[in-house]
């Protein structure tokens, strides 16, 4: 199979040779950031000339960046199967599996409890996770990734505009890794589609998606106390991984669900619209010229463009490129500063609504039920959970020059977490939903002094059967080409996660109906972010009545306050072609240890070679080694029983080095990464875990491809 893939790969880079290096001589800038260009005998015609820059990806927020087909180290950490930076997080063996943190962030809470079974969303798309699109030409992006023992990993693309103001796209990410332990099979689905329109005027704007996923896992427990010390030791018998006893051969867990999210806006009225006017460009005002001006006009030869200025001012643009008499030429320099004074600040006022419809389950099945988790009501376990949401919000938005964007918005929000029936077991009664809803007010303000950047967004639930609020609040002094300060504080009262108040099993262990206060966050915090010196991140978080799950696997509230900060250094050092690119974490827990652990130093290091090959400059190469660490500490252990990651104080975990080697090629818009991963394991002892009986994987070879595809 490895020889098919390399004969596949290698043809790629053979046609992408010979198909796509310029034969004129000239580069056209082929290889540089505006990849979207090439010499490709493709003959499509389309109005006007296109750049990287016309191929936006739009976020929630509206930020927009661009599709970039450039190879950069960026590129080597993100190129998993959630397509995200694994830093603050620590990767089971088998892909799609769950991710253990080790760095934490309270930043950006809803007010709003979410359903839970947080070890299962590692791969979910939330609402800030979707992209929006505009691109000039049809846009298709392909991923490919290796799976491990048996698998792989697809990401599809693709997006299209059918006119300047309406864009689809359709994506899907299906996976499929068998894994080298018993029991260990990954196999999920993701799809998503969207669309944006606009009006010609740009009054009306509309967006939406629709998010559908399927996430399955067999779950094994981890290993056995034998397999444990057959592992460490590295017992000859077991280098093959799947002869190791695991703790349960007949459990999955599934996590699925679907998502319709609506937003649009109508402005009620804006100076940035141009009002209807006989003429093509309505807003240059026509340029009146005097006698002395006219002659010179018409000692030009240009009478018949002079007059046409006053009737048509698209006539300017004739008149300037025409007139040869000086005079003129300073008239009209002068009357067009004087417009340009003139013009208005912007103002407008829109009203718009957003809509979002969610359904989520979570099941666990098991054949038999398992002493693993304490006796049990039935023979056979089938666990479900459901949730069901509906969030609206109405919101009144004024965009002006002089006080920025001010948002008022009104949220209702509709929940119902639920099981088939009521539990009556002995001297306790667990009910069977949780069912509300609650209504919120708030705003939100931005504006820009100049380089100094002020954000603020407050809300609060007025109505309901839940309660919470919450104040953010950011200052930002930017330099665009060096640097930025920004410094935050926030502040949430939020109601705990609905299956830490509510759950019902087979199994008897796991069953509770909770009544716990509301978590109440406070984080402070700063950075400076250069690209050219030095990145530093660093925050503050206290968290009264913390909310976790015990060593039982039950949910827990403390009365005791949590103080954690962190602080994130990340630099790179350049020598010629070669970086030195690193990111350090350290991290204490000043109160709450008992219950809140985290690594006290954390750290990625990657040596890397960076160089074009050939003649032409048709290959672009990265090649170095990656180095991963983290202190050693009792690191939260994993129950797929309810999803979640839950405090043991038998293990402790961590002060293992972690060695990848890597080769990244680029050809064009083809980027491929082959990889090495954990290539020291055999050297630096077999005590490598990513929870307590759950190992890292072994020495593992991998591959993928990443291609983009433009007209």
């Amino acid at each position: 199979m490895r020889k098919v893939l390399f004969i596949v790969l290698f043809g790629l880079v053979f046609i992408n040779l010979n198909a796509q290096i310029s034969r004129t001589g000239n580069s056209n800038g082929l290889y540089q950031l505006d990849s979207t260009n090439t010499t490709r005998s493709v003959n499509v015609k389309i109005e006007g000339k296109t750049t990287y820059t016309d191929y936006k990806v739009i976020s929630l927020k509206n930020d927009t960046t661009y599709i970039d087909t450039t190879l950069s180290i960026k590129k080597e950490y993100k190129h998993n199967f959630i397509r995200k930076d694994n830093y603050d997080y620590v990767a089971f063996h088998n892909q799609g599996q769950t991710f253990n943190r080790i760095v934490y962030d309270f930043t950006d809470n809803s007010i709003f409890p979410a359903m839970g079974f947080n070890a299962k969303q590692r791969n979910y798309f939330t609402l800030n996770d979707v992209k929006y699109y505009h691109v000039p030409t049809p846009t298709t992006e392909l991923m490919y990734r290796k799976g491990i023992e048996q698998g792989q990993v697809v990401d599809a693309l693709l997006t299209a505009n059918t006119s300047r103001r309406f864009n689809i796209s359709t994506s899907y990410k299906g996976l499929r890794s068998t894994g080298e332990y018993r029991n260990a099979l990954s196999s999920q689905r993701n799809f998503r589609t969207t669309f944006n329109y606009s009006t010609k005027n740009k009054r009306y704007f509309v967006r939406g998606h629709l998010y559908n996923f399927y996430f399955s896992n067999q779950e094994n427990g981890g290993l056995t106390d034998e397999s444990i010390e057959y592992f460490e030791t590295n017992d000859s018998n077991y280098i093959q991984r799947s002869r190791l006893e695991v703790n349960f051969t007949d459990a999955e867990s599934v996590f699925e669900g679907k998502r319709y999210y609506l937003d649009q806006n109508y402005a009620l009225f804006s100076n940035r619209i141009p009002k209807k006017q006989k003429s093509k460009l309505p807003l240059v005002k026509p340029i009146k010229l005097d006698s002395i001006q006219m002659d010179s006009l018409q000692r030009a030869s240009q009478i018949n463009i002079a007059k046409n200025i006053q009737k048509d001012s698209t006539s300017i643009t004739a008149v300037t490129t025409a007139v040869v008499d000086s005079l003129a030429i300073q008239a009209i320099k002068k009357d067009s500063a004087v417009i340009a004074k003139e013009l208005k600040p912007y103002l407008d006022f829109k009203l718009g609504n957003t809509l979002m419809y969610e359904t989520k389950h979570h099941r666990f099945f098991q054949d038999d039920d398992n002493s693993y988790f304490g006796d049990a009501f039935v023979d056979e376990i089938s666990d479900h959970s459901s949730f069901q949401q509906f969030n609206g919000q109405l919101y009144a938005q004024l965009n002006s020059a002089y006080i920025g964007s001010l948002k008022v918005k009104a949220n209702y929000f509709n929940y119902n977490y639920h099981y088939n029936g009521i539990l009556y077991y002995d001297d306790y009664t667990v009910s069977d939903k949780i069912k509300g809803n609650a209504v919120s007010f708030g705003a939100d303000w931005y504006k820009k002094f100049g380089n100094i950047h002020l954000n603020a967004d407050a809300s609060t639930i007025v109505l309901g059967n839940i309660t919470g609020n919450t104040i953010k609040s950011s200052v930002m002094y930017k330099n665009d080409t060096l640097f930025n300060v920004k410094g935050y504080v926030e502040f949430t009262s939020k109601t705990p996660d609905f299956n830490k108040q509510l759950f019902q099993s087979g199994y008897e262990n796991y069953n509770w109906e909770n009544n716990f206060k509301n978590e109440v966050i406070t984080s402070i915090g700063g950075a400076f972010n250069s690209e050219k010196w030095v990145t530093l991140q660093g925050d503050y978080n206290i968290i009264d009545n913390y909310t976790y799950f015990n060593e039982d696997g039950t949910p827990a509230q403390t009365t005791e306050t949590l103080t954690y900060f962190k602080i994130k250094l990340i630099k790179a050092i350049n020598f010629r072609k070669f970086t030195l690119d690193n990111t350090v974490t350290y991290q204490d827990v000043t109160d709450g240890d008992s219950f809140f652990r985290v690594p006290k130093w954390v750290t990625r290091n990657t040596l890397y070679y960076s160089t074009y090959m050939f003649k032409g400059k048709p290959l672009y190469m990265q090649t170095g080694v990656t180095f991963r660490y983290f202190s050693k500490f009792k690191m939260n252990a994993y129950n797929p029983l309810i999803g979640e990651f839950t405090l043991q104080n038998t293990y402790d975990v961590g002060d293992y080095p972690v060695f990848d080697f890597f080769v990244n090629l680029q050809v064009s818009r083809l980027r491929m990464f082959f990889k090495l991963e954990n290539f020291s394991a055999s050297f630096t002892g077999r005590n490598y875990y990513s929870a307590p009986t759950y190992p890292y994987r072994d020495l593992t070879f991998r591959l993928g491809v990443v291609w983009n595809f433009f007209i």
